[in-house]
């Protein structure tokens, strides 16, 4: 296989909610792990696109990427990270992780891609199977962005 082929372009939304300072994380089946909602950009798609599809698409809230567009108005917003995780097999997933406010509240848990869509504190991390990456980006967003 070439490098090419084993690299994959994501995105996925830190979801916060501003009033309850709680994250909205998906329940992956294959990691069984809480992760936050995202998925492969598709062809002809932004980064941007992709992240507020995938969200609505697995969660069934509709969002508002926040950050900043350098320089120019209607450059593409920054994203929070850009995240480089590899997989058993040696793919490379390189993820543009967007912070993201919800628009609408009705949870969909329908996705058959996950087991569970739920709200959890900061607190509650502690408590369930999650990346230790959404731990820190979460401290980060409480500290800097949405206090």
């Amino acid at each position: 296989m070439t490098g090419s082929k084993l690299r994959h372009f994501c995105a996925s939304v830190i979801l916060i909610d501003p009033e309850t300072k709680k994250i909205l994380l998906v329940h992956h089946k294959k990691f069984g792990k809480w992760v936050q909602p995202g998925g492969h950009i598709e062809e002809e798609e932004t980064p941007e696109e992709c992240a507020v599809r995938e969200a609505y698409e697995e969660t069934g809230i509709k969002v508002k990427l926040v950050g900043e567009r350098f320089p120019r108005e209607d450059d593409f917003i920054k994203p929070l990270a850009v995240q480089k995780n590899r997989n058993k097999e040696g793919y490379l997933h390189i993820d543009f992780v967007y912070l993201a406010v919800p628009l609408t509240t009705e949870i969909d848990n329908s996705n058959p891609e996950n087991t569970g869509v739920e709200w959890f504190s900061r607190n509650d991390l502690e408590n369930i199977s999650v990346f230790n990456d959404i731990k820190i980006t979460m401290d980060y967003v409480l500290a800097n962005i949405i206090r």
